[in-house]
This record gives C-alpha cells, structure tokens and sequence, in this order.
C-alpha cells in the first residue's frame, strides 16, 4: 500500500485515541486543541511561574483582554487551570489563575494518542 492510501478498514481518529485516565476534570481533546493555540500556549507559559490575575496576564502578554479572559476560560474548562479569589492589600477581591497540571506527556503508539498529565 502507497503512502497516500489509507485502510479501508481504518478506524477513525476520534476512536483510536487510546487516553491514560486524565486527572479529574481534565478534559483531553479539550487540552490538546489548546495546545496547538499560541494564546493559550502563553497563557500557560505565563501561569506555569506563578498563578496570576487576569489583568496582570493581559499586560505581560500584549494581548487583548477578550483574548485572555477567553483563553482563560478555555483553560480552566479543560481542567489545566483554576481559579481562587484573593484579596488585595486594599481589600479588593481578585481572581488569581494558576496551573493544576505541572506535566503533560504525548505519546503516539499502535494503540492511537496516549495524553499522561502530572499533576
């Protein structure tokens, strides 16, 4: 078989992924998808220093506050980031971000894409 022909009895991509348990609530297609945005990509660069507001992401990144606040979102729905409410000096309470996953492995097998995540 040629290197453009695909099996006939191929399965498709969606059921081939053969996913380690994920963290709870981590959700794995999900975090892959984000993976392959540059946005998030900073985002978790960012937050992987220490947790942070969103504001203070939006003027270390050079990047549109919808675009944080989304990415943000995004994030925290795959499971990757939570967020705590902290209380300034000032008395304002404030939203801080961080990072529940230090480590993400990809491997690529017979068996489809295995996703292992540390903690």
């Amino acid at each position: 078989m040629s290197t453009t022909q695909q099996s006939t009895d191929a399965v498709p991509p969606e059921t081939t992924r053969a996913d380690s348990p994920p963290a709870p609530g981590v959700d794995v297609d999900a975090v892959l998808e984000l993976l392959s945005d540059e946005y998030a990509r900073r985002v978790i660069d960012a937050l992987s220093d220490r947790p942070a507001s969103a504001p203070a992401l939006v003027e270390s990144l050079s990047a549109s506050r919808a675009t944080v606040y989304r990415r943000l979102n995004d994030l925290e729905a795959a499971g990757l980031v939570e967020v705590a409410v902290a209380v300034d000096p000032d008395g304002h309470h404030r939203k801080r971000y961080h990072l529940v996953v230090d480590e993400l492995q990809v491997g690529f097998g017979v068996d489809g894409i295995k996703v292992d995540l540390g903690p």
